[in-house]
């Protein structure tokens, strides 16, 4: 296993630099960016079939400092290998998506293989230095990105984006800090919480990790610039690789699992909780009014990932995998309902028509675009719907009046997805001009088609492709 881990870190490095001194104007920085992604899906693979139970887990240790004893302590479970592995497909979508000119494009490559490495690295750190080093530097790939490649009518709200989450990673910097100066070394996630410091510096600590956690999570009041922003990209893997910052802070939670026992994170918690269920409902409002299915696709990603989020803090961990099981398959929906969109705006952009009623012209798109859609709003047809159900239903059993706030925040953001396809499927609203609109092509039909098959079969049994 530590050979793989070795190998799964390098792989994503090495794919930069070849993409680096690829030719210009040609495919090769897309080929490389998406054999290195595929790459990283067999290590996964490979490393989940390692794993006799949900249960098991690898720790691996490197000594960095010996005064003081620094080490970078990497985690391998089950849990960590599913949520990369919806990552990776979904970039894989996201690749699937971009124009020829986009995939000619070496920076975009080279910052995107960049943020896959920060993101699995972080994935995989179970030392909160580590853990720190990687949840801030995953923000350098992510500006250039934005400020290089992304379409936003003001400047000024991606700088505020960066600077936004610039002040989490400060948080986080601070908590540890303190952590530090009590507790000189190498720390783990999960002992965080039970570390033997003073009850001031406590409340700093587990408050600067909450607040750095919160910063990546669109919350209220800060929801509505942020969502502004995801609907102006016209760039669906940059879109995708920016939807995955609330799952950094998702998964922060998640790995300092000790701080939620303690007894100052109460003071939080329902505060927390409080935004949380204000978010949704706002969030949920604002997909129901927006025309744009972009605004109304980051509306259901918020809400969702605040769904996961109330679970974490109020439900226990033996819903973990629960979360996994529905992460991996939202991402990939996610993913895809965001590349299937911009197809359809391209289209209706190429032939000068009116995007209300495109997939009335569309039957391939359409067909595919109301499958991911179905899965979405909750019709069960993958492991979302079975896993999505439980989670609520405890929720219900914690907080009744919880439990009804989050199936209105889901129910209007169904009926805001359901809406929208309904328009674009219309065939009474017509395009306004005489020309023929290209369908889905038959690679980008038979790519989807597959991604349909695993999210089918992952009914049956979430990981049926390992256990």
């Amino acid at each position: 296993m530590g050979s793989l881990l070795a190998s799964f870190l390098l792989v994503p490095l090495l794919g930069c630099i070849f993409v680096l001194f690829s030719q210009k104007h040609k495919n090769n920085g897309y080929n490389v960016a998406l054999f290195t992604l595929s790459a990283n899906i067999l290590l996964i693979l490979r490393m989940l079939s390692l794993c006799e139970t949900m249960d098991a887990e690898f720790l691996y240790s490197y000594q960095w400092l010996t005064h003081p004893n620094v080490r970078f302590i990497l985690g391998v479970d089950v849990f960590s290998l599913v949520l990369l592995l919806g990552v990776y497909i979904s970039l894989i979508i996201g690749l699937t998506g971009l124009s020829s000119e986009q995939r000619r494009n070496k920076s975009l490559q080279i910052l995107t293989l960049y943020f896959v490495w920060n993101m699995e690295a972080l994935l995989l750190a179970k030392d909160i230095i580590f853990f720190y080093i990687f949840f801030a530097g995953m923000l350098l790939p992510l500006f250039w990105l934005i400020c290089l490649h992304g379409s936003f009518k003001k400047i000024s709200s991606s700088a505020l984006f960066f600077l936004f989450n610039f002040a989490g990673s400060l948080l986080l910097l601070i908590s540890m800090l303190v952590v530090y100066r009590y507790n000189r070394g190498s720390v783990l996630l999960s002992a965080v919480g039970i570390l033997d410091i003073p009850k001031h510096a406590q409340l700093i600590v587990i408050g600067g990790i909450c607040g750095a956690f919160i910063s990546r999570i669109p919350i209220w009041p800060f929801h509505n610039w942020i969502s502004f922003i995801y609907s102006d990209i016209k760039n669906p893997l940059i879109y995708i690789v920016m939807s995955m910052m609330p799952l950094t802070g998702l998964y922060g939670f998640i790995r300092f699992g000790q701080i939620m026992l303690s007894d100052s994170i109460y003071t939080f918690v329902p505060i927390i909780e409080t935004f949380c269920v204000l978010t949704m409902l706002f969030i949920a409002l604002i997909g129901l009014s927006h025309r744009n299915f972009l605004q109304k696709l980051f509306s259901y990603s918020t809400i969702y990932y605040l769904l996961f989020l109330m679970s974490k803090l109020l439900l226990t961990d033996k819903y973990q995998m629960n979360m996994a099981y529905s992460l991996f398959i939202f991402l990939i929906v996610n993913a895809s309902l965001a590349v299937l969109d911009l197809f359809a705006e391209n289209a209706r952009e190429e032939s000068n028509g009116n995007y209300r009623g495109i997939l009335a012209y569309m039957p391939r798109l359409a067909n595919l675009f109301t499958f991911f859609v179905l899965i979405a709003v909750g019709l069960p047809i993958s492991s979302m719907f079975w896993n999505n159900f439980i989670l609520i239903s405890a929720l219900f059993r914690e907080s009744f009046m919880t439990g009804i706030w989050v199936m209105t925040s889901t129910s209007l953001i169904g009926m805001a997805l359901i809406y929208e396809l309904y328009i674009m499927c219309d065939t009474r609203l017509s395009l306004t001009t005489n020309d023929t609109v290209c369908d889905i092509s038959d690679a980008n039909l038979a790519f989807f088609a597959g991604v349909t098959i695993i999210l089918f079969l992952s009914f049956f049994n979430p990981l049926w492709f390992v256990f």
